[in-house]
Order: structure tokens, then sequence, then C-alpha cells
């Protein structure tokens, strides 16, 4: 009966009979027959199921409610069991925005797996809400913040990557079209490229002495990978709210320029979650501080590549 349940823990957070199915390898044909059986076997009603969703009852949220506490302490007692080991064996799976997917943990993964050939790994490019991290061991997410900034509760545990400016860019030639902003409030009338996971939403801030500017943006072009954004800005398509770090070479070469310089824009940041559990498995606690270690060095490497390259001496032909 225990397998049942679980079953149904991955049905609720999923929302999906056919997804809970495949995560547990069984048949759409069999995970009906699980639900029936754990509802007779219980004799209480589980779900309402209707042509759009998936939810449970009230029997159902409270069996989920306490069931997923008993079951993160199962995980916890296994994963204590299996750490007597010492061995870091097994599978790390990593949801990550496409921006520090190909930036940062591509790198790091290939580094790790060097010393540690015998652990696996399962990265998905994705951008989701982090309080929906359960079939994950973490996740990577981008957010836009600003002083006063009030993250939501999360159930989960955060720890801070790194953080940078957000600036607002565009190319040369779009704003010999199109002009350039002089006020915030002025990108209601400009093309501007949106990306939820970036900043939260279709609201760009920025600060100028002390007083806050939010602007709700037009939404030319809404994308989840940054590059893309990038990509438009150099073809012309408008302006967008990125990283410096992803658009400083472009904006030290001229294709690439940033309006708005006179304000203070929200900073990029990007965070390590995961859930909260007494025993982590050794393959997860030794990548995590490996992971948080090298995104720390990298940062520091790539600032001092930077910083050589300005002082590089300028060459005068004779």
């Amino acid at each position: 009966m225990l397998d049942k349940v679980v079953f149904f823990l991955h049905v609720i957070r999923s929302g999906s009979i056919s997804e809970a199915a495949k995560k547990n390898g069984i048949s759409a044909s069999a995970a009906s027959r699980w639900l029936n059986e754990l509802e007779e076997n219980m004799g209480v009603s589980l779900l309402k199921r209707t042509t759009r969703k998936i939810s449970p009852t009230q029997a159902g949220q409270r069996l989920y409610d306490r069931f997923s506490l008993i079951h993160t302490e199962i995980d916890d007692v296994f994963n204590e069991v299996q750490n007597l080991s010492n061995g870091d064996k097994g599978t790390i799976k990593i949801a990550s925005t496409p921006l520090f997917a190909k930036h940062y943990l591509s790198q790091i993964i290939g580094e790790y797996l060097q010393e540690h050939p015998f652990v696996n790994f399962v990265v998905l490019e994705t951008a989701f809400e982090v309080d929906h991290v359960h079939d994950v061991d973490f996740a990577i997410r981008a957010n836009a913040t600003y002083r006063g900034f009030q993250d939501k509760d999360s159930l989960l545990v955060k720890r801070s990557l790194l953080r940078e400016p957000l600036t607002a860019c565009c190319s040369p030639e779009y704003i010999k079209q199109f002009g350039e902003p002089t006020v915030p409030n002025d990108l209601t009338q400009h093309l501007c490229l949106y990306a939820t996971t970036l900043v939260g939403g279709n609201k760009w801030i920025f600060e100028q002495d002390g007083e806050y500017n939010s602007v709700e943006i037009s939404q030319t072009v809404e994308a989840d990978d940054s590059e893309v954004l990038k990509n438009i800005a150099l073809a012309h398509g408008g302006i967008a709210y990125l990283p410096y770090s992803l658009i400083g070479s472009e904006i030290a070469k001229g294709n690439l320029v940033p309006v708005l310089k006179n304000y203070v824009s929200s900073e990029f940041e990007l965070n390590l979650y995961f859930k909260p559990r007494k025993y982590m498995p050794a393959r997860c606690a030794n990548f995590k501080d490996y992971l948080i270690q090298r995104v720390g060095e990298i940062e520091k490497e790539k600032k001092w590549s930077a910083y050589k390259h300005t002082q590089q001496p300028t060459l005068v032909a004779k």
C-alpha cells in the first residue's frame, strides 16, 4: 500500500496521472488500478477528476499534507543508511535556467565527473516555480531583485550563487529608427524583449534618488532564454533587459548600447534551491558544496580576465 500512497503524492504534485505513471514506471491502466485500490482500502474518495484537471478531495488533501512529511522522513532514513558507504554514487537531477546551464553548469559538471565518475547527472533546462520542485535534487533559477525586494515564502532552502546588474540595452540601429528612451515610462512606447523567468513578470523596475519606477513594458517578444533576447536585440528587434555579463562584450564592441543610464536597474540574481532534509545524500551534499565554490571561483576568473583585457597596452603603428 505504501507504494500506492507515494504514487498518489506524485499524482497531486504533477497534476497528471499519466505523468505520475511515467515517473513510477507503470502503465496508465496500472496507475488507474492503483488509485482505485488505494481509495477502496481507505474507504474514501481521494481525487476529483474532471476533463481539465485532477485535484484532491478534502480527504485526499489531508493524506497528501500528512504523508508528504512522512515521506520526507523515510527518504532521510534511506539517505542516512546510504551515506554510511561514504561513496559518491547515483543520480543527481538538476533543473536549471538555460543561461546558467550553458555558461556555468556544463563546465562544473564536466570538472566534477573527472573526480566522481560514478555519479550520473540529469539536467533539465527549464524555468518553473521553485515551490513545484519535488522530483529534482536541485533547482537553479534567476530573479530580478532591487532594494526592498521581498522574496516570496518558500518551503525550499535557498542559496545565492551570484548577483550582477541588469542593463537595458538595444542596438544603435534601433535607436536611429525608434529613438532612445530617456525615462522608464518611455518604454511603454518601445519594442521590449521580455523574459518572465528573469524578471518575474512584464514589469521592469528602475530607481533614481530613492524613488522606484515600475514600468509595465510591451510584450513584443517573450522568451525564457536570455541569449535569444540578446540575439534579437543585436538584430535591432527591441530593447532587452539583461545581465551585464551576457552583453558586456557586445557593449564594448558597440553592437549594443545601454539606455536609461541615469537610473539604477534591478539586479540579476541566480539562486540554488533544494528541499530541506536532515540527511541529504552524500552525492548531493558533496556536489552542492562544489557547485557553490566553483561558481564563486569562475566569477572571479571572469572578472580578472575582463580586468586584464582592459589593461592591455594599445599598440600604435609607427
